[in-house]
């Protein structure tokens, strides 16, 4: 047999060691997150230093759109709104309205309506009862919202899918029928199915499920919004009452 393939029997000569490998690894890397940092925070004070140039129209536009939206707001509640009820021309007790616009809000009556209806950022959604009051809320808020009559399928979707309670004050995912018998089990609620079904009724406990209930926040619809969203429905955009077509945008929102 050939040397060319024997095995040395001898050790080689300089020691190999293994922790020093190591240590100067973990030199290199922490030398190099150092780094890292270093690029970054001279990367961010930079960037503050630089100031981007700004129109005065920019400034101007702000109070502009407060403006018009204060303006149409006076004109919705001048054109005899309280003297009508929308919600008697129908026999649907219960309204699923999101928030699809208006990421800033300069108007301050409109910003206090959303704020009231927990709808303080957009795709959050809430259910409300179908009353004269909501109704005049939902006229003024209309370009910034989308609403109809909700299924008890959207309804159970919703809950399932995107349900969270608030409890002592805190955003908690629901986990058992034991949180909402905790909860509101004086009320003759245990579980989710009837919360469900307090919300699709209208009951008498409906205030206290909509409480115990945080808004949902949903996303953007699936392959974006089809129509120009500063446009009403009715004239073929996509804000203000939907009826029943609400049940299909949310199917696309979740």
């Amino acid at each position: 047999m050939s040397d060319k393939y024997a095995v040395p029997n001898k050790l080689p000569g300089k020691t190999i060691s293994v922790l020093a490998h190591r240590k100067r690894r973990i030199l290199q890397d922490k030398a190099s997150i150092e780094q890292k940092k270093k690029l970054r925070t001279e990367r961010i004070a930079k960037s503050k230093k630089y100031r981007k140039f700004r129109r005065p129209e920019s400034f101007v536009m702000n109070y502009i759109k407060a403006e018009r939206t204060a303006n149409r707001v006076k004109r919705v509640l001048r054109t005899n709104i309280l003297k009508t009820n929308d919600a008697g021309k129908t026999n649907q007790k219960l309204l699923l309205v999101m928030r699809h616009a208006g990421k800033k809000v300069f108007d301050e009556t409109t910003n206090t309506i959303l704020r009231t209806l927990r709808m303080p950022v957009r795709h959050n959604a809430v259910f409300l009862e179908n009353s004269k009051e909501n109704q005049i809320l939902l006229k003024v808020i209309e370009p910034f919202v989308v609403y109809g009559f909700p299924t008890i399928t959207t309804i159970r979707e919703l809950i399932f899918k995107k349900g969270f309670a608030r409890i002592e004050g805190k955003k908690t995912a629901i986990q058992s029928n034991t949180m909402i018998e905790d909860i509101l089990g004086d009320k003759g609620i245990i579980c989710l199915e009837d919360i469900i079904h307090e919300i699709y009724t209208v009951g008498a406990n409906f205030e206290s499920v909509i409480n115990f209930l945080c808004s949902f926040l949903l996303s953007s619809p699936r392959d974006g919004w089809k129509n120009k969203v500063s446009v009403p429905y009715k004239r073929g955009g996509e804000y203000g009452d939907r009826g029943n077509g609400i049940n299909e945008l949310i199917a696309r929102c979740m």
